[in-house]
């Protein structure tokens, strides 16, 4: 790993070269920590300058762009001139707002001001959709998203008029800088999620869900009915031209068969509503006896069956029957005349379509520096669609 270090935009010198101990690029706690102590002061990591795309998302050679607090300690960075610096530095119209100088201390100054001196922050996520910082003494989490992703605490405060303890409190928010600032949610990520925690969570989620319905919510809207000219417009773009000639022959198969798999998706008489949009246990919290989503930043309007598809896919085969029979209940409790598994098999494929359309939206709206995170995402989910249309249930 690399950093290049500035104090504001001065450019001071680059780090020894260093090795993460956590390979993921978006995740910066070890990184800033490891920073500190070699250089004696604060530092924030802005963002991803370069990476070697030796296995997308992590690994390989990394290049961040980190910002100190103060003059670093003597004797630790190179300060041979760089000719690129200029450029790393220059302004880029599609730059996240952390990701600008100071961008991460503003986002701190703006929490600590409502919850008062909170010790050190630590910077635990830096990417192109969100910055995530820790205030340990506080209890709290500060969190920033892109212009184009849903704003955390405005979610969460919908989704507390149904269930107030399904997500953590809102401590405050800023909508006009998309600004959360959350409680720490005690207890440890559910990534391997019992019984009860499964119960709990899907059919809590699907009374929300099935309540808020009709609400005014001030997120992005993807919806099934969108699907056939979100598709005509990959395919037309830069996903058409990476697809192989049979592939594109698949795709257009699969786009004259859209209306007929919408059409069983709407038999099953679900509304569209509220979907988490990104739905697997990683982003449950649970203490054992309190259980709370997290991350709501990818929330957006449309099919809930979506939120299924997500979670099986995550869970092992063994829970996936009692995820599945969980949220039919729930939904059929809620709307006695619905028919939630007609739901499942259409959305093992457009949940695949839906993915392709929201990467491609993330690399419609991040600097040219911070594709690489999804630069293939958008092809791989058509594929991934193609390849369900030809499994024995289709």
């Amino acid at each position: 790993m690399e950093a290049l270090v500035s104090l504001g935009s001065r450019y001071l010198g680059q780090v020894p070269l260093f090795e993460a101990d956590r390979p993921w690029w978006s995740e910066v706690a070890a990184t800033t920590r490891y920073l500190d102590e070699l250089l004696g002061v604060p530092t924030f990591v802005l963002r991803l300058v370069h990476a070697d795309n030796a296995e997308l998302g992590h690994g390989g050679r990394v290049v961040f762009h980190v910002q100190v607090a103060g003059e670093p300690r003597a004797g630790v960075l190179d300060p041979t001139p760089r000719a690129d610096w200029p450029e790393i530095i220059a302004a880029q119209p599609l730059r996240a707002t952390w990701a600008e100088v100071d961008g991460p201390q503003r986002l701190v100054d703006w929490a600590t001001g409502i919850v008062g001196a909170a010790g050190k922050p630590v910077q635990y996520k830096t990417w192109n959709l969100s910055c995530l910082i820790q205030l340990p003494d506080a209890g709290a989490w500060a969190k920033a998203t892109s212009r184009f992703c849903s704003v955390d605490a405005d979610v969460i405060n919908h989704v507390h008029q149904y269930d107030s303890q399904l997500a953590p409190a809102v401590l405050g928010i800023d909508l006009e800088n998309r600004w959360s600032l959350l409680a720490h949610a005690p207890g440890t990520d559910c990534w391997e999620p019992d019984r009860a925690t499964i119960e709990d969570i899907v059919s809590r989620w699907v009374a929300v869900q099935a309540a808020i319905a009709d609400d005014n919510l001030r997120v992005p809207r993807l919806l099934p009915a969108d699907l056939p000219a979100e598709l005509d417009r990959l395919l037309a773009g830069e996903v058409g031209d990476r697809l192989t000639p049979t592939e594109l022959t698949q795709a257009h198969t699969l786009r004259a068969q859209l209306p007929a798999i919408i059409s069983e998706l709407d038999s099953a008489g679900l509304p569209n509503t509220l979907v988490h949009g990104d739905f697997h246990p990683g982003n449950w919290r649970s203490n054992g006896t309190h259980r709370v989503i997290v991350d709501w930043a990818d929330s957006y309007v449309g099919h809930p069956a979506t939120d299924l598809q997500r979670l099986t896919n995550w869970l092992p085969t063994e829970k996936r029957p009692l995820a599945v029979q969980t949220w039919t209940t729930a939904w059929q409790s809620a709307h006695p005349s619905s028919n939630p598994l007609r739901a499942l098999k259409p959305m093992s494929v457009l949940i695949h379509l839906l993915g392709a359309a929201t990467y491609q939206r993330f690399l419609d709206n991040i600097e040219p520096d911070e594709r690489i995170y999804h630069e293939d995402d958008p092809t791989n989910e058509i594929r991934a669609a193609i390849q369900a249309t030809l499994t024995p249930d289709h």
